[in-house]
This record gives structure tokens, sequence and C-alpha cells, in this order.
């Protein structure tokens, strides 16, 4: 009799494990759900941040040309030709820094932010990412036309003249 209960006792154990093993894949499922909505949270979260830093940047490079451009001795006024000429202007006995360091594209950190030339020189920059903008709304009244944008390509940052109070005050106040 004592096989008896051995077997019946093996037999209960085998009817158990497929429900354990069930149960295993149910919580994986579960799992991984749960973490693709994580992620999706976090990526849109990340171009959130990287769209307010394009923001700053390009307004920073659009205020750096502008007092380039201001800068300009005599009468005929010029766009920079470089962007490291932002970093150190040497038309001047002592030279001018307009911007501190050249900022990346916030999108592409590794890549530099896109220049657009008039006549071969810069007066303006971009982003050169293909994602659609998040916000729609609350831009300053120099960025009306980003409101459109279908990319973030299209948020350009261009110095139009006699523009720079104008700029500086509404960024600053």
């Amino acid at each position: 009799m004592r096989t008896g209960r051995v077997c019946d006792l093996a037999a209960a154990a085998h009817r158990q494990d497929g429900f354990s093993y069930i149960g295993v894949l149910i919580t994986l499922a579960i799992a991984a759900i749960g973490m693709t909505g994580a992620t999706m949270l976090w990526q849109h979260q990340a171009q959130r941040i990287n769209e307010a830093l394009l923001l700053e940047t390009g307004e920073a490079y659009r205020l750096a040309i502008g007092r380039y451009y201001e800068a300009s001795p005599g009468p005929v006024k010029q766009y920079p030709q470089s962007l490291d000429v932002l970093l150190e202007d040497r038309r001047f006995p002592l030279a001018k820094r307009h911007l501190r360091r050249i900022l990346p594209d916030p999108f592409y950190p590794r890549r530099p932010i896109g220049v657009i030339q008039r006549d071969g020189r810069i007066v303006g920059v971009f982003s050169q990412s293909e994602l659609a903008p998040i916000r729609k709304s609350g831009y300053q009244e120099f960025q009306e036309s980003f409101k459109n944008a279908k990319h973030y390509k299209q948020w350009q940052f261009i110095y139009e003249p006699n523009t720079l109070t104008t700029l500086e005050d509404s960024l600053f106040n």
C-alpha cells in the first residue's frame, strides 16, 4: 500500500507544476506590458526635455548672431562666417565673446547644429531632428512660425536685423 500513496503524491505534484508555470508566464506578461508603458512615458519625457533645450539653444544662437551682427564695426553690418567666431570675435582690439561654447543639437548631441546661410554667412540655426514637436502653443512672438511646424527641423532660429533689443526684452522679462 505504500507504493500507492507515493504514486498519488507524485501525480498531485505534477498537476500543480502546470499552474505554477502559467502563473509565472502571466506575471512576466504583466511586467512586460508595464515596462513598455514606462518606456513610452520615459521617451515622451526625454523629448519634452530636448524640446525645451532646443528652444534655449536656438535662442542663445539667435542672440549671439544678433550681437555679432549689431557689433559690426563700420556702417556695413555682417553676419558671422562660422559659429566659431561667436566664441571669439577678433574684429576688435579686445576679443568679444558672443557665445561661451558651441552648443550641440539637443536631439543629436554628437552632431553640430544645422546652420542657415545667406551669401556665405550664418543668419540662424536649426535642429536636424525629424521628430514632430510636442508643444503646439505658448511660443514667443518671434517664434509664431513654430506653431505649424511638422518637424523640429522647421524650427528656424534666424536673426533679423534691428530685433536684438526686442529679442532680449522678450526672453529676459
